[in-house]
């Protein structure tokens, strides 16, 4: 069976983003606020180090708000909105209307651009 090709740096990186939104969100479902915290300190650096990978990686984040789960595109969506805000807060009208906390979240994140409250994440 021949291996596949390996990953290029980006999509590593994209690859690494969408799995700490994931176990971010699952942590605070669980409640684990010590994980959910060291989660969001690795999303912090997967969004500094896209953005070094200059527009290449604008975009890729980008595309991750249109991702099925909705917690990868919720959280890609969060940390893009500056780039694009109308993709993004389409992205976060979506996770919006998810059940229970994360719909909680995305309405909040919504709430806080539209009033001018936005702190970036990062």
């Amino acid at each position: 069976m021949p291996t596949p090709p390996p990953h290029s740096r980006l999509e590593l990186l994209l690859l690494r983003f969408a799995t700490a939104a994931r176990a971010h969100h699952e942590a605070l479902e669980e409640m684990d606020a010590g994980h959910a915290n060291a989660h969001a300190r690795v999303i912090a650096g997967l969004h500094a180090a896209l953005l070094r990978e200059g527009q290449a990686g604008r975009d890729g984040l980008l595309a991750l708000t249109d991702a099925d789960s909705p917690a990868v595109a919720g959280m890609a969506a969060v940390y893009a909105i500056r780039l694009d805000p109308p993709r993004c807060l389409a992205a976060l009208h979506r996770v919006a209307a998810e059940p229970g906390l994360l719909g909680f979240r995305a309405s909040v994140a919504i709430q806080r651009w539209e009033t001018g409250e936005w702190e970036d994440p990062a």
